[in-house]
């Protein structure tokens, strides 16, 4: 879910209907939602499930906001440097990725 406050101009990104305290770990195998925005721990039962999980669903936002849900740099609508921020954090090595969100957006912000 994508929440918007107009009030504040702030956007929260959330699952509110199977929400869980992390760090978990993924005792499903196949986890619930959309393949589109999961990272490969989502798929892997015993996997870690974690802030890094989450830079991977926020990449894959920005593709689905950005690059009309491909992953392409021609169809990727924004800077070189932000398409290279966004292809980072969908590795599917979680030790390329930013280890955290807060780091995420700051190369986001960094790169506008």
């Amino acid at each position: 879910s994508i929440m918007y406050d107009f009030v504040n101009g702030k956007t929260t990104i959330c699952d509110i209907d199977l929400f869980r305290k992390q760090p978990c770990v993924n005792d499903m195998g196949h986890m619930w939602g959309s393949s589109r925005f999961q990272s490969p721990e989502e798929h892997q039962l015993g996997a870690d499930i974690d802030e890094i999980t989450n830079v991977y669903t926020l990449g894959a936002t920005a593709f689905a906001l950005f690059g009309e849900y491909n992953r392409t740099r021609e169809k990727w609508q924004l800077s070189d440097k932000l398409f290279e921020i966004a292809t980072r954090a969908v590795s599917d090595d979680r030790a390329n990725r930013q280890q955290t969100i807060r780091q995420f957006t700051a190369e986001w912000e960094a790169a506008q």
